[in-house]
């Protein structure tokens, strides 16, 4: 059996919302992050509230993450063990189960432990989601797909981020705690709808390291992204502390963005361009986004401001349409979950790294030259982005 380029698959007609697994993948997802966009900046907080100090608060988030990508690692070999439906539910219960526990614990190290197993579950329910898009849709719908699995994935946690810690100091961290529980638990429902089919066994030739040589170039586009991505969204309220306001409508923009430039390039390449074609165009936006963010950092003008703004928001769509493109160009490579594997880590670990990365860049130089590094590294990459008509690689 071999993968084939999707870029050559000629486009099908209709909405993948008329699947109805498909329509149960997107619910499931829907329920299982906004869970997670629940407890994201809540857990820390309960423990500072707590006492245990920002260092234990930014550990939980560390191990959350740590223990998340080494779950997406595990992936491949768990779903050809155990199936996408076995392995999502595992998943949602991982995420959901130990999230009450939050509320009787009184130090740091059982939320570290609670962390840790809902890392586990949040990887894989990550992997499952965006692999089955492959798995549940035609070739010529994985555009449509990718970006409808975008909103449903997206939309939550633009919801759910800013609601959690006022819903945390208004009515309480139980209720955060439970519905944090609750929503994953929920999508259990959907998830058994969804059919029992096995993951392919589809593969390139020398396993792990032959993926890697399969899909290093849409890989490095996508952690570019992401790397950006984490900067964004730890640095922007700092970038504009004169102005809360602007900050949080920066922060607002560049997720709205993405979501809207995710959606949209799925739209446009299926029935238009074919898979892979706004990968430049992506990387592109994103690098003038952070060229106009790094002009507008240096000054303090209103001008100076609105630059920034507007160009986070032009960030935000390329990145959105390099997320919808980089995940359809590895679904014509190597199989679904190895593909779901690489955009996860990317998107992951380039969040994370990217967060400390330009941290350690600001203490030493300022906004203006970390965010103008990171649109050198995008410049450097246009070679990856380039579309390239791959052969089938064979297992």
């Amino acid at each position: 059996m071999s993968t084939t380029d999707h870029s050559t698959s000629p486009p099908v007609s209709g909405s993948p919302l008329r699947s109805r697994p498909f329509l149960a993948l997107l619910v499931a997802s829907a329920g299982m992050f906004f869970g997670f966009s629940l407890l994201v900046a809540v857990v820390p907080l309960w423990v500072v509230t707590r006492g245990s100090g920002e260092l234990a608060a930014g550990a939980a988030t560390g191990v959350f993450m740590a223990s998340t990508v080494l779950a997406q690692l595990a992936m491949p070999a768990l779903v050809r063990r155990f199936g996408y439906r076995a392995t999502a539910i595992a998943g949602a219960v991982f995420l959901g189960a130990p999230a009450p526990l939050l509320i009787v614990s009184t130090g740091w190290e059982p939320v570290l432990a609670i962390s840790f197993a809902r890392g586990i579950g949040f990887g894989f329910v990550t992997v499952c989601g965006s692999a089955l898009i492959a798995e549940l849709l035609p070739r010529g719908m994985l555009g449509r797909g990718s970006g409808l699995y975008g909103l449903a994935v997206g939309i939550p946690l633009l919801v759910g981020l800013p609601a959690s810690t006022w819903v945390a100091q208004h009515a309480g961290f139980a209720v955060v705690f439970l519905a944090g529980a609750t929503l994953p638990l929920l999508a259990i429902l959907p998830l058994a709808l969804l059919p029992a089919t096995p993951a392919r066994r589809e593969r390139p030739a020398g396993g792990a390291a032959g993926a890697a040589r399969a899909v290093w170039r849409p890989w490095l586009v996508m952690l570019s992204g992401s790397l950006a991505f984490g900067a964004l969204v730890t640095f922007l309220p700092l970038v504009f502390v004169e102005s809360a306001m602007v900050g949080s409508l920066a922060l607002l923009l560049v997720a709205a963005t993405a979501l809207g430039g995710r959606w949209l390039a799925g739209i446009y390449s299926d029935r238009v361009l074919g898979a892979g074609r706004l990968l430049v165009v992506g990387l592109l936006a994103t690098v003038a986004g952070l060229a106009g963010l790094a002009i507008g950092a240096a000054g303090t003008t209103a001008a100076a401001m609105a630059l920034g703004v507007t160009c986070v928001a032009l960030y935000g769509a390329g990145f959105g349409a390099i997320q919808n493109e980089a995940l359809v160009v590895m679904f014509g490579r190597v199989s679904a979950a190895r593909a779901s594997v690489a955009w996860n880590i990317a998107f992951d670990a380039g969040q994370g790294a990217g967060a400390v990365a330009v941290g350690a860049v600001v203490a030493v130089t300022g906004y203006p030259v970390a965010f103008g590094l990171l649109a050198v590294l995008g410049l450097l990459l246009l070679p990856a982005a380039w579309p390239q008509r791959m052969r089938p690689v064979r297992s």
